[in-house]
């Protein structure tokens, strides 16, 4: 073997793992009847608002305690994509619950269990 194929050999591994890596999901998909749908994926709870809202805030709890977080949105043409990313990350087990306080959207709360 040559050491080209040596090195080709020993790198082709890592360059699988680093394309395998996880990204963050694409938040779920809401039908034009759904205004409001979301998942929570790897900590973080992704959601689609239908129509978008001009301005989006949320209250988030964990198990019935709020908690803290970031909130983040990409509007698009129709809908709203983003995530509330809580603080500490729900455990396995936790239930994390959203309230969406937004003109047009539905509160809530939307909850899912990690």
């Amino acid at each position: 073997m040559t050491a080209g194929r040596i090195a080709l050999a020993l790198l082709t591994p890592l360059v699988l793992l680093v394309a395998a890596s996880p990204a963050r999901a694409e938040a779920p998909y809401c039908g034009p009847e759904t205004p409001v749908c979301g998942e929570l994926d790897g900590g973080s709870y992704v959601f689609t608002l239908r129509p978008p809202p001009a301005t989006l805030s949320v209250t988030a709890t964990v198990n019935g305690a709020p908690v803290t977080g970031s909130l983040t949105a990409f509007p698009q043409p129709g809908y709203v994509r983003g995530w509330y990313e809580p603080y500490p990350p729900p455990a396995p087990g936790d239930v994390l619950c959203l309230t969406f306080h937004a003109n047009g959207t539905p509160l809530g709360p939307y909850c899912d269990t990690a």
